[in-house]
């Protein structure tokens, strides 16, 4: 049986691992979006599903890099104690720096000169790629992402 992702939430994810590949890392990104308004960061929220879930959902299209090559190194997310972040002890959330060696070594392999963003400038072009499918449904979009409708008149 194959994993179901929700259209909304998965385009959403992709354009966080597009983000990873071209302008930070993992909880950079988080904390960013956390700091903006949303409930949980994008790579926390697979890491809680499971990668190997999400990587499932997408069959028969082009997987991410970065996210193939996690699954396919066991970094299954928090259930198996580690993913885009580490678990010890089944515990919260621990910075893994070797998941920031993984995206620019496939940044490199990609051919993709990475552009470094803070925190706002992050947010700011996360929107830029993924606001239009937002702004479609802002409902459901608060819903599925859990961030107040409020905050999506800014996106």
């Amino acid at each position: 049986m194959t994993a179901a992702l929700h259209p909304l939430q998965d385009a959403f994810w992709q354009a966080c691992e597009r983000m990873l590949i071209h302008h930070t890392n993992p909880w950079e990104l988080d904390e960013a979006l956390v700091a903006w308004g949303y409930e949980m960061g994008p790579s926390e929220a697979q890491d809680l599903i499971g990668l190997d879930v999400v990587l499932e959902a997408r069959a028969g299209s082009e997987p991410a890099p970065i996210l193939a090559r996690m699954v396919a190194e066991g970094r299954l997310g928090k259930k198996y104690g580690w993913g885009y972040y580490r678990y010890p002890g089944g515990g919260g959330a621990v910075i893994d720096p070797l998941i920031e060696d993984l995206i620019h070594e496939e940044s490199r392999f990609a051919r993709i000169t990475r552009e470094e963003l803070d925190g706002p400038q992050l947010v700011t072009r996360l929107h830029d790629l993924v606001g239009p499918v937002l702004r479609a449904d802002p409902a459901l979009s608060a819903q599925m992402l859990h961030i107040p409708v409020a905050r999506l008149a800014a996106v």
